[in-house]
């Protein structure tokens, strides 16, 4: 395998690309990541020790994802953190709706513009999966993004001067959903809900690839998907 097989093109990373590799516990959901111009790590612990009684399970329609005794809080931390990664993807693709809109983002491609309401409506529909599965739990559903990750997508969003700013910004946030999701996979217990994570996983990692080729790059340079940018514990 090739060195530019294995690497973006891109010769300075983001705050954002500076995720680190992802662990994630079976009783806990931790974040954390080591953000540019000396951000701290970002720790979210989602979940807790409260133990599942056997039997008990919650069931959602379609494809969404059941939790049971056997997921216990683990799952719902996966779910209501994932939960709050698509509210940060909703607002920032809205976010470069209302730019382009706007005239802040330059001449915008007509399939530059289709793909960010397509990909908003994805994440919309993610959102309300996770949501669907925490409902179901007695659980509160989300509706804020993380509160120490938004201000690091906001800055980044703010030194955009045209489409293919945004459209890096867009990537960075799809390969490191797609890490995160991958990451995350083996922590699992329900079947569904790992059906559920890796459905969402491979549509991001398909938004990555459209973001490489409107960015002039090779759609799909890695022969195996990573987990290299996903968020790490602290």
């Amino acid at each position: 395998m090739t060195q530019e097989t294995e690497n973006h093109m891109d010769t300075e990373p983001s705050a954002l690309d500076q995720l680190s590799s992802s662990a994630f516990s079976r009783r806990k959901f931790l974040i954390g990541g080591t953000m540019a111009a000396g951000l701290a790590a970002v720790t979210a612990a989602c979940g807790g020790d409260k133990k599942v009684e056997s039997g008990s399970s919650t069931t959602t329609a379609g494809d969404t994802a059941t939790t049971t005794a056997a997921g216990g809080e683990g799952d719902l931390g996966v779910a209501a953190f994932a939960a709050g990664l698509e509210v940060l993807a909703v607002g920032t693709y809205k976010a470069a709706l209302d730019a382009a809109v706007a005239g802040k983002l330059g001449d915008v491609p007509p399939a530059g513009a289709e793909f960010v309401k397509t990909a908003m409506a994805h994440h919309e529909a993610h959102l309300a999966a996770w949501n669907k599965v925490l409902k179901g739990a007695g659980k509160p559903e989300v509706t804020e993004p993380n509160a120490q990750l938004k201000p690091v997508v906001d800055a980044e969003f703010a030194k955009a001067k045209g489409f293919g700013d945004a459209a890096k910004l867009a990537r960075t946030l799809e390969e490191t959903a797609a890490a995160t999701y991958l990451s995350a996979i083996p922590s699992l217990m329900s079947k569904d809900a790992i059906k559920l994570a890796a459905s969402i996983q491979a549509t991001d990692a398909k938004h990555v690839a459209i973001l490489n080729f409107v960015l002039g790059e090779y759609p799909v340079p890695d022969v195996f998907a990573k987990t290299d940018k996903a968020a790490k514990p602290a």
